[in-house]
């Protein structure tokens, strides 16, 4: 059964024109790992639906954890919290879960994204700053615009540090970008072929996890080297 708890929204600001973070009061007891999520209970329809939602921030001990949402136009639940939730709102939240957990070890990991599957990324990649880890990091992101690629200024920032290996992608680019064009698969074979040790960890669009896992496979790479999570 799962185990529910009141948080007070603590902060919400825009990420892009069709992404939100929430910021949300969540006691440092109520643990939780990179890579898991946890589910509100909105409001809506007339009843409480429940929505999930991974957790974009590391565990920490100052009580609270962060999200990123994007506005499915045709949904109830993102209207809901783009329209009705603020700074101060509470909303009911459960407890962490899920097994799309990013472990810690020492194999280097790349780790693919979509749109707000970077949110598990996020977390792991900020857990592993956070405790000191040196470990060999890679980071694939693909979005259709510039505008779209979220937590820009932090990659920025972790690749200048050396601490970070970042292919942003985008499929609607403007003529002004210089980064690579089209979509996550025109990145990840060239790495994989000279790396067959590497972890890869997959989350976002269903179509690009499921293409991107068969390509792996097709290269050699195991089961074991394989985690994924579907978004949609």
């Amino acid at each position: 059964m799962d185990t529910w708890y009141q948080c007070e929204v603590l902060e919400r600001k825009p990420l892009s024109n069709s992404v939100i973070s929430l910021k949300l009061a969540y006691a440092a007891s109520h643990t939780f790992l990179p890579g898991q999520f946890v589910m509100l209970d909105l409001p809506i329809s007339g009843d409480f639906s429940t929505r999930s939602y991974s957790i974009a921030s590391a565990p920490n001990t100052e009580g609270w954890i962060e999200l990123c949402i994007v506005l499915k136009q045709d949904g109830a639940g993102t209207p809901y919290l783009f329209e009705d939730v603020q700074a101060g709102s509470v909303l009911k939240v459960s407890d962490a879960q899920g097994r799309f957990i990013i472990e810690d070890g020492e194999e280097p990991v790349c780790l693919i994204s979509t749109g707000t599957g970077i949110a598990p990324f996020r977390s792991f990649i900020q857990h592993v700053q956070n405790r000191g880890i040196d470990r060999e990091v890679h980071l694939i992101f693909g979005n259709r615009t510039e505008s779209d690629i979220l937590y820009e200024a932090e990659w920025s920032q972790l690749v200048e540090a050396g601490k970070l290996s970042f292919y942003p992608v985008l499929s609607r680019a403007s003529e002004s970008w210089s980064g690579v064009k089209g979509y996550v698969h025109e990145v990840y074979p060239k790495l994989a072929e000279s790396n067959p040790n590497w972890i890869f960890y997959l989350c976002g669009w269903s179509t690009m996890v499921k293409e991107t896992k068969n390509n792996l496979k097709a290269l050699g790479f195991s089961r074991k080297q394989l985690k994924f999570e579907l978004y949609d």
